[in-house]
């Protein structure tokens, strides 16, 4: 027919307003944004261990024993790689000096975890001094490393998401808490003798090792968050022929003198004449890492240099606190004794 009007394609038709169809598609986004975020804290709150133990699926556990040690107990917390968790003995220091610390220490530590580590801590504690071992310093971490770790912080799931093979029901309902410590207080006993070529250690040098940028801005930030606690940074670096050198040393003390933060090195001048490390006897495997015998000496200088400058309190007298660190002190001793070792210091 002659007024037949033609077909409307579905390209044609009206759609209704562009505004309302990009508002429509916006809020769809939202809603999955969300329905995606609440989904990821809730099997967070699932896949976190329920308690500090290695046994509940705790990463670290031996770093992450503070927690199971009453709030604002320690006195001192130590961060760090294995050049920390290898050389400084809380419990000897206690021992020696009455002061109460922890060894929160990692392999391969990276300024990233030990960031985590320490807003950990002082979450729950309240120390005077927390000192971090320098070697980490160094180890240069990337964009994506640091991301992961801030995203894995925010949403444990993203570290915690193997834990889904031993999930039980308890996980779904109960409340995560922490009851363990560590009776080493996160210090590792090392029994074997490997001597240390010492022959180029610490040779004189105006060399600058320089720290990462975006190492130092994580290192900047730890040093701000502790003064905010009211906890002194402190900056220490322990004895090792195979890691340390005075490039190092002079890029350390740059660091350190620019933050204003207080810097001990163990491998250079008196302090290393008073430990007198032995490198033929106190190294584990040839300059790395001392064993227990080097990490004795480091301790007893340690502990009395953290004491006389910081004036730590000596708690042996408490009978609340001494109880729980002496029981600990005896299974330490203990520890010692099993692997054939005998503790040459008072």
């Amino acid at each position: 027919m002659a007024d037949e009007k033609p077909a409307v394609t579905a390209a044609e038709r009206p759609r209704g307003p562009v505004r309302f169809r990009v508002t429509k598609r916006v809020l769809g986004v939202v809603v999955a944004a969300t329905a995606t975020v609440f989904l990821l804290f809730v099997t967070s709150f699932i896949v976190t261990p329920k308690n500090n133990q290695a046994e509940a699926g705790e990463i670290n556990a031996h770093a992450n024993g503070f927690m199971g040690l009453a709030e604002n107990s320690l006195d001192v917390v130590f961060l760090g790689d294995s050049e920390a968790y290898t050389t400084l003995s809380p419990m000897q220091m206690w021992r020696q000096q009455g002061f109460a610390s922890y060894t929160s220490g990692t392999p391969l530590q990276l300024v990233t975890y030990s960031n985590t580590l320490l807003h950990r801590a002082l979450s729950t504690q309240s120390p005077k001094v927390v000192v971090f071992e320098t070697d980490s310093f160094y180890t240069k971490v990337s964009v994506s490393t640091a991301l992961t770790r801030t995203l894995q912080d925010a949403l444990p799931v993203l570290e915690y998401h193997n834990r889904w093979k031993s999930l039980t029901a308890a996980d779904f309902t109960t409340t995560p808490t922490a009851t363990w410590t560590d009776d080493n207080r996160g210090f590792s006993i090392r029994t074997d003798v490997k001597a240390a070529d010492a022959a180029s250690y610490m040779t004189p040098s105006s060399d600058v090792a320089e720290i990462p940028s975006l190492n130092r801005a994580y290192i900047e930030e730890m040093v701000a968050y502790c003064r905010s606690k009211g906890a002194t940074p402190v900056f220490l670096s322990t004895p090792s022929t195979v890691n340390w050198n005075m490039a190092k040393h002079n890029g350390m003390a740059q660091l350190a003198s620019e933050l204003g933060v207080d810097y001990l090195d163990l491998n250079v001048g008196d302090a290393a004449k008073a430990i007198g490390i032995d490198w033929s006897t106190d190294s584990t495997d040839g300059g790395d890492h001392l064993n227990f015998h080097g990490a004795q000496k480091v301790s007893t200088y340690v502990g009395t240099y953290l004491k006389e400058q910081y004036g730590l309190a000596d708690h042996r007298g408490d009978e609340t606190i001494s109880a729980v660190w002496n029981a600990s002190l005896g299974k330490y001793e203990a520890n010692v004794s099993a692997a054939g070792l005998s503790e040459d210091v008072s």
